[in-house]
């Protein structure tokens, strides 16, 4: 008898072509320092509200009827993207994000849920606290972290445009040497 295949799964939200587009151009301005960085390709930045790891096919259904719990209630928001920052700190940055702002708290009340939920069902839940980004870059070595520091400081009041939040997808991740490739697995609607 052979193992069960499994899915490299996360739970995001998709974002807008034109603001692909802007991010690109963001990103564009910041390949200006000198600090090695690998790029996340803008077609593949989301909004991730739950990174699950690897599940089985017989975990859809429930992690598909745990989304839409979580989504029950909450009507379609918008988001804006604003700001720029890294992780886990200036002194030792490996992330360069864009930040988002909810102000209607819509997205953590999702998050929340959501994470609740799949914690009832064997998910292990959030340690950390949920801060809403997008990453489009990620640092592999501190050479040049000055001027990096400089320029994230630069933009960090900009702004790439909005996300109507309508749809929470599951989605299959599966890894190859040109990057990764997404498919949708459930897309759960806000109602």
């Amino acid at each position: 008898m052979c193992c069960m295949q499994t899915i490299r799964a996360f739970i995001s939200i998709e974002i807008p072509q034109e603001v692909r587009e802007k991010i690109s151009l963001i990103q564009e301005q910041l390949k200006t320092v000198e600090t090695p960085v690998s790029w996340v390709r803008p077609q593949s930045i989301h909004l991730t509200l739950k990174f699950l790891g690897n599940i089985s096919e017989a975990q859809i259904q429930d992690i598909g009827n745990c989304i839409s719990t979580a989504a029950n209630g909450i009507n379609p928001f918008t988001v804006n993207i604003r700001g720029t920052g890294v992780f886990p700190n200036l002194n030792y940055p490996r992330v360069i994000w864009l930040g988002l702002e909810d102000k209607t708290d819509s997205l953590f009340r999702l998050q929340k849920g959501i994470d609740g939920c799949l914690s009832k069902i064997g998910f292990e839940a959030e340690e950390r606290g949920f801060t809403p980004h997008l990453t489009v870059g990620r640092i592999k070595s501190l050479r040049g972290k000055n001027q990096l520091i400089r320029t994230i400081h630069i933009y960090r009041d900009i702004e790439a445009g909005e996300i109507a939040v309508d749809k929470i997808n599951l989605m299959r991740s599966q890894l190859n040497p040109a990057g990764a490739i997404y498919t949708v697995l459930e897309e759960i609607k806000l109602q």
